[in-house]
């Protein structure tokens, strides 16, 4: 996990420049979104609010201290935008990516439907292929709604932090909202030899437990139904252990 999602967590909140008394929205609460919470709380941060729409994340993202949203139920601009008195929050981590859904329920919902034709068109360019795994992983109906909802939660000045994964064909991005916003923004794939040290030392202190984040553990002869769970997102899976037989 250090090596890994660990890292590229941390390396989220770092880019989005997270210190002390600054208030943090991570999009996306799966293994990376965890530690990029958990990360966020190490650099000092006053806040941290925690979208998402499966209840085992968001139930992982509160037990760490998070505020949650679950945007099946709520809007999650407009709520996080009333949390923090209406001026929307300093920092924001995407650990979602191409991978978005927009809401099928609740308020958020109904701004979706009004941008059905925007997501149809980037499912249509930016992932082609459907069902090319049969049953596992299929392409998700809102590739740029992470993006969108990032640069509409932030304040003025604020940063966007990217790390979750976008193809090199993805062109869509709110531009114009994010140039008038004045926003930073900081993206890219985790440089993980660079934190393993630093991160080996915070576990060795007890500053963190990464294990915490482990929902199942199954042995090395069930990856292959252990990552097709995963995949298909059934709840309490989040982060998988391999355990080699004896």
């Amino acid at each position: 996990m250090i090596s890994d999602i660990f890292s590229m967590g941390h390396f989220g909140a770092e880019a989005a420049e997270s210190e002390e008394s600054d208030t943090v929205a991570v999009f996306g609460c799966g293994p990376v979104g965890q530690f990029a919470i958990a990360s966020a709380k190490l650099f000092g941060a006053s806040r941290v609010i925690a979208v998402d729409r499966l209840p085992d994340r968001l139930d992982m993202a509160r037990r760490q201290g998070a505020e949650c949203i679950n945007f099946d139920e709520e809007d999650p601009v407009e709520t996080i935008v009333k949390l923090t008195g209406g001026i929307g929050v300093d920092r924001v981590i995407d650990a979602v990516g191409v991978d978005a859904q927009h809401a099928d329920h609740g308020p958020a919902a109904e701004k979706a439907e009004e941008q059905s034709e925007t997501f149809e068109k980037q499912v249509e360019t930016f992932a082609p292929e459907q069902n090319p795994q049969g049953d596992l992983w299929v392409p998700k109906d809102a590739p740029g709604q992470a993006l969108q909802w990032g640069v509409q939660a932030l304040a003025k000045a604020g940063t966007l932090s990217i790390i979750g994964v976008y193809p090199r064909n993805m062109t869509d991005f709110p531009i114009g909202q994010a140039m008038n916003k004045n926003l930073t923004m900081k993206m890219g794939n985790c440089p993980h030899r660079k934190y393993g040290p630093y991160l080996v030392e915070l576990v060795r202190t007890g500053a963190i437990d990464p294990v915490k984040i482990l929902t199942q553990m199954e042995p090395m002869t069930g990856a292959i139904s252990a990552y097709e769970a995963f995949d298909k997102r059934e709840p309490g899976w989040i982060k998988v252990e391999l355990q080699a037989a004896d």
